[in-house]
């Protein structure tokens, strides 16, 4: 009697066995060719380079920095020292000295710092990456401004702890110092006909320079390139999105026959065990009306 419990029970196991694998099988089966499709399909991911983007040029003209400043054994001094060309205004209560590459103005308990060096540089900009590039450009440009500060002190003195003061706007600090934000070579911008003039609270476009706008900050210019980016990328996105939608239904497809075949799979091993389990319990009986 114990022999045949365990032949039944060895019996169960191996359809639950024969079960999984095939359970596994159809799972596998379809999963892998749904992979393989996804993986052989370039045009679901945008980024593979299907279409490219046209870069913009950014002028970050009279970028500038605010600091805090001591006027400790500070000694200002009109006219050429070394490098530097200082001039007092407002009565003597501010000094202004251009040379290396900046304009530096000593207010009452803060020192302005002027990007000169690269005010008619244009700078490419990948606008799918507008916020990230142009950040990283004015970090650089904050660096080279804080060197030259670093000369201004050791030249008239003056103490700073180099901290540059910021507009709020985490995580891209930089992107909202004040400055005239140029943009040009972008699809949009370069419709607008020369002889246009306007000016609003984010943009302005004062002169008739053909395909040219300047932006109050940098964080607006760097949202107006991503915004283009998306617009020209859009009719791809959606294409994508429709690929993408395809493939999701032919896996919920796989995963419906799946569970239709585990449910019959389950009853028929079910069903199964009760027989096992009743003919079991008739192997055991001991009197002849205990049959059933």
């Amino acid at each position: 009697m114990e022999t045949q419990k365990k032949r039944l029970e060895a019996l169960k196991k191996e359809e639950e066995a024969a079960y999984q694998t095939h359970l596994s099988t159809i799972c596998n089966t379809h999963w892998d060719k749904a992979l393989k499709e996804t993986q052989s399909n370039h045009t679901m991911v945008v980024h593979n380079n299907k279409k490219s983007i046209t870069p913009s040029l950014y002028n970050p003209h009279n970028y500038r920095l605010y600091l805090n400043f001591t006027k400790e054994k500070y000694k200002p001094k009109e006219g050429m020292v070394g490098v530097w060309l200082g001039k007092l205004k407002n009565y003597g209560k501010e000094f202004t000295v251009l040379g290396e590459g900046v304009r530096i103005t000593v207010k009452k308990t803060q020192v302005e710092v002027i990007n000169k060096l690269s005010e008619q540089q244009w700078f490419v900009i990948n606008r799918g990456k507008a916020k990230v590039e142009t950040s990283n450009l004015l970090s650089k440009i904050d660096q080279k401004c804080i060197k030259s500060l670093k000369k201004f002190i050791k030249t008239y003195g003056g103490r700073c702890d180099f901290v540059i003061l910021k507009r709020e706007g985490r995580p891209y600090l930089n992107l909202f110092t004040k400055c005239d934000n140029k943009v040009k070579n972008e699809p949009f911008i370069d419709t607008l006909p020369s002889e246009m003039t306007f000016e609003t609270d984010e943009v302005k476009k004062v002169y008739h320079h053909k395909g040219e706008v300047e932006f109050k900050t940098p964080i607006g210019a760097a949202h107006h390139l991503d915004n283009s980016a998306l617009r020209e990328f859009s009719p791809e996105i959606v294409n994508e999105l429709k690929i993408f939608n395809f493939k999701i239904d032919k896996v919920n497809e796989s995963m419906a026959y799946v569970a239709e075949n585990y449910k019959s799979h389950v009853g028929m091993v079910e069903e199964g065990f009760k027989l096992f389990k009743k003919m079991n319990k008739r192997m055991e009986q001991k009197k002849l009306k205990e049959f059933f």
